[in-house]
């Protein structure tokens, strides 16, 4: 209950502000945060250094330590950003998104809709996925996104109403496979995270060099419905502007038994997550353990 009051004042007060001011709270506000013990830095903290071991640094050495610690406030700082921007924009005006946002591959989406069987649009805890959905929807696609709903009543519905202030239906994860094929045979876009399983259903795979399990939803939609599926992703450019790029559809031999499709699909987006998540540690925002 406490989170919900915390988020109904951020909202309120974000919109209250000027965008520099919100910055500064929310800065000074995660600044804090980083110095209270939390279970959300330290699984924060055992990922990273998972990740820059991955990447052939030694997290555990003098050097490496101030590394994480340095990572760890950027990150907390940038995800203070995030839930600024989030409530700051649900009504982005389509007007004002070249300003704003910069956008790389959006021939790509355009000609995977032309196909008429929808798309499926993965991505990571990375950059600001929800004002993505966002901007994705004032550009003029129909969005659905499929999201974990929170544990407390009212502050899943405080995000679902901000979702829906952006043009984002939301599909829970409880009811995700029927609705979302659905949505496909609309030739809408179905949107999900794909760096960590929530199902306890996923595939285990090699994730950064060890066993994690990434969720199969999106690989299954995508051959049991024909949509392209392809990764994106929306992060921080500058202090004042986003990037959201858009990678080419994914291939694979679509003649293969169907559990073999799925896990190329998911060894594809695999590598696409751990390539933009290695470019963007301070905006990879995750917050619960991958490897244990």
């Amino acid at each position: 209950m406490i989170k919900y009051f915390l988020f109904r004042a951020l909202r309120a007060v974000d919109r209250l502000i000027p965008r520099r001011a919100a910055y500064l709270i929310g800065s000074v506000l995660a600044g804090l945060f980083y110095f209270l013990p939390s279970r959300s830095k330290s699984c924060f903290r055992r990922n990273l250094e998972r990740v820059l071991t991955f990447r052939g640094e030694d997290a555990g050495s003098r050097t490496g330590k101030k590394k994480v610690n340095r990572l760890i406030r950027l990150n907390f700082r940038n995800f203070a950003y995030y839930l600024i921007d989030f409530f700051r924009f649900a009504n982005l005006p389509s007007g004002s998104i070249p300003s704003l946002i910069e956008i790389a591959g959006r021939d790509h989406v355009d000609r995977a809709l032309e196909r008429g069987r929808g798309l499926i649009g993965v991505t990571a805890h990375v950059g600001n996925w929800e004002l993505g959905g966002i901007v994705f929807s004032r550009l003029g696609y129909p969005i659905n996104a499929i999201a974990l709903s929170h544990e407390n009543t009212k502050l899943n519905r405080l995000f679902v109403r901000q979702r829906g202030l952006g043009g984002v239906k939301v599909i829970p994860v409880g009811r995700a496979a029927a609705r979302s094929l659905r949505a496909l045979r609309r030739n809408e876009v179905v949107v999900l995270l794909s760096d960590r399983d929530v199902t306890e259903k996923g595939v285990v795979t090699e994730f950064f060099g060890r066993p994690s399990a990434i969720p199969r939803g999106p690989a299954v939609l995508a051959v049991r419905s024909g949509a392209e599926i392809l990764f994106g992703y929306f992060v921080r450019h500058s202090f004042h502007r986003y990037r959201v790029v858009f990678r080419p559809p994914l291939e694979w031999d679509r003649s293969l038994p169907e559990e073999e499709q799925v896990e190329r699909i998911i060894g594809l987006l695999v590598r696409e997550m751990e390539e933009c998540i290695l470019r963007h540690l301070d905006q990879w925002y995750m917050f619960y353990p991958l490897w244990e």
